[in-house]
């Protein structure tokens, strides 16, 4: 069995509802199908859920809705009409509706992906499967044991079905809203309930590229990489998979393929368990980063032995509600990584504090950083690697602010100004391919 998840790209209009039916019906093993809420299209330039997340600012404003409430409903009709399908989704919009005034957040942006599988499951002629009758979390975590318990006796009287992704159900019955992006959560962890032999996640990329095509024109195709790549290129930005995704699937080593509902033929890239990869002999698997970052710096004599105040500067980030990505280390300091929007006006009281109660011998503050990682699982068998980049860095001008592998062994992480972020992946991608580069020793 296969479970197969769409995006908001490959369900956007009639067209791709089409394309998508065309990949279903081409193999038989893919009996549940998990869709995100209609997104964008050269038509629709909107996403049905930012459309849904306007219509309930302006309940909350208790301004007028009725024209935003009616351009949703449109879409829906309309891919009803071109795909001449039977079912009155009017009912299912005039419901919403009557619930608008008194429903929750979670309720209202879910119904997107609850009307998309709707549509989608009597095109294909699938059950339609409500993801609040299977997905039962706990607080912020799916209960697998009833989960599995759940679909596994819907799916003797009904073996395809069509799943809405981003939501499930809490103990209570109420709808729960997983993070933005949350369908690929929702089929992982559909493929973890059944075992499945394969989790598709279809998408409008080719899979995964070892660098931004933005920065890099014609960036080659991972083919093959780890849960454990593809998780560290997800936490660093790639934007193609998210990384609360990869630990359902991981847990039972199911493969993962990410794969372009627009050009099928095409591939894509697999992920699969480390000891099902044999590496070849691109030196990095990929490169990723992310901007605007804000570096806290603080100094003190032989800090790492101050457990006591370590514990001080941390409480004051979580006073503060300030989330920290990175904490490089040395015997004397710590940094502290966090993302600018983050920190937003909060830079000053984060300083204050430190400088009061922890007395520090320094507190440095260095803005506009931007981090790029090399991921690859031949960075823990050969060490030179990092040098070697850092080397090529140097040589190009771009003047590296920090390394650090912290955390992982198949990881670099390096930190450079914003102005030099695009400089310094075209140079690493440009280098990791060169013959060169590939014959640096163990």
């Amino acid at each position: 069995m296969k479970v197969a998840k769409f995006g908001g790209s490959s369900v956007a209009d009639a067209a791709q509802f089409k394309k998508v039916k065309a990949i279903i019906e081409s193999d038989t093993a893919r009996k549940i199908v998990v869709v995100s809420a209609a997104g964008k299209s050269k038509q629709e330039p909107v996403k049905i859920t930012d459309m849904l997340i306007k219509l309930k600012d302006k309940i909350n404003h208790e301004q007028n809705y009725q024209q935003q409430f009616a351009e949703i409903s449109e879409r829906f009709i309309e891919i009803r009409n071109e795909l001449q399908l039977k079912i009155v989704i009017e009912n299912d919009l005039q419901e919403i509706e009557n619930n608008l005034n008194n429903c929750s957040y979670d309720y209202l942006i879910s119904r997107g992906e609850y009307l998309t599988a709707k549509l989608m499951a009597e095109y294909l002629g699938y059950y339609f499967l409500d993801a609040k009758n299977i997905l039962i979390f706990n607080g912020n975590e799916i209960n697998y044991s009833e989960s599995a318990q759940q679909i596994q006796e819907i799916l003797v009287q009904y073996p395809r079905v069509v799943v809405p992704g981003f939501y499930g159900a809490n103990g209570d019955g109420s709808i729960h809203l997983m993070p933005r992006g949350g369908s690929d959560i929702s089929g992982s962890i559909l493929a973890n309930l059944v075992d499945a032999k394969l989790y598709e996640n279809w998408t409008d990329v080719s899979g995964i590229l070892m660098a931004d095509p933005r920065i890099v024109d014609h960036s080659k195709k991972i083919d093959v990489l780890t849960y454990d790549e593809l998780q560290e290129l997800s936490y660093m930005g790639i934007g193609v998979f998210q990384d609360e995704a990869v630990r359902p699937v991981r847990q039972k080593q199911i493969p993962t393929k990410i794969l372009n509902t627009n050009h099928p033929e095409e591939g894509g890239t697999l992920v699969v368990d480390t000891d099902d990869k044999k590496l070849d002999d691109r030196v990095i698997t990929g490169i990723a980063g992310k901007k605007n970052y804000t570096v806290i710096t603080i100094k003190k004599y032989q800090l790492n032995k101050h457990i006591e105040t370590l514990q001080k500067i941390l409480s004051i980030f979580q006073k503060l509600k300030v989330s920290i990505n990175y904490i490089p280390s040395g015997n004397d300091g710590f940094s502290f990584l966090c993302q600018s929007h983050d920190i937003g006006n909060k830079l000053n009281d984060i300083i204050d504090e430190l400088k009061q109660t922890c007395h520090l011998d320094s507190v440095e503050v260095n803005r506009n950083i931007a981090l790029v990682a090399a991921v690859s699982l031949q960075l823990s068998k050969r060490p030179a690697i990092a040098g070697k980049i850092l080397n090529f860095l140097d040589d190009s001008l771009i003047h590296v602010r920090f390394v650090f592998q912290e955390g992982s062994d198949i990881k670099v992480v390096i930190g450079v100004s914003n102005s030099d972020y695009e400089k310094t992946i075209a140079r690493i991608y440009q280098e990791s391919l060169d013959s060169r580069f590939k014959k640096i020793p163990a």
